[in-house]
């Protein structure tokens, strides 16, 4: 007789709770499309420049780059300094939430100015990689989150935990620096097709 596999790989669960964080990103990208289409006149829309207006931005590298970098770095530092917190696990998913949200506005704050269709795929090749980044930063910051709970009432080993805190560093080191290259490719690549829009 066959036995059926009833637990999951270690494996299996960081895929599906990868799926899991990139849906929380999802649903907050909605809530903000859906607020900026109900938005009553005199809303302050300051918040949809967190993500990066591409559109609006000066038309050079360093200030695409810029624009692409500051704002995002701002929910990856968030996230893994709340992997040091008891509650870092709540806070974990509302800032992905709250990325999601101002990602949502971005999104619909430039394509509503005319051409959506062209605006959103000049837009998404920098919105999804760096939500996939996002993604992978909460799972790890849930992760220690739990990890650094656990630490407090238990008596593991230092050394064991300062292993797992040099991990999670070189993790959330990692990436950064991948959200530093998507950022200066896709400012690059954005620029170029821009400067050639305006030279056509």
């Amino acid at each position: 007789m066959i036995r059926k596999r009833t637990t999951l790989t270690t494996s299996e669960r960081k895929q599906r709770l990868f799926l899991l964080l990139f849906s929380v990103i999802l649903l907050g990208a909605a809530s903000g499309v859906l607020f900026l289409l109900l938005k009553q006149q005199g809303t302050s829309l300051g918040w949809t420049c967190i993500a990066g207006t591409f559109f609006q931005a000066e038309q050079t590298v360093p200030a695409l780059c810029s624009e692409a970098v500051s704002g995002v770095l701002i929910f990856l530092l968030c996230l893994f300094f709340l992997g040091f917190s008891a509650i870092g696990q709540p806070g974990a998913m509302i800032t992905l939430l709250a990325y999601g949200f101002c990602m949502g506005g971005a999104l619909s704050a430039q394509c509503s100015v005319g051409n959506p269709l062209l605006r959103s795929l000049c837009l998404l090749p920098y919105f999804v990689p760096v939500s996939v980044v996002m993604a992978i930063a909460a799972r790890e910051s849930l992760r220690f989150s739990g990890l650094f709970t656990a630490y407090g009432f238990r008596d593991d080993p230092a050394d064991q935990m300062y292993h797992r805190f040099r991990m999670y560093c070189a993790r959330f080191t990692v990436l950064l620096v991948f959200l530093l290259v998507i950022a200066a490719l896709y400012s690059l690549a954005f620029y170029g097709i821009s400067t050639a829009g305006q030279t056509s």
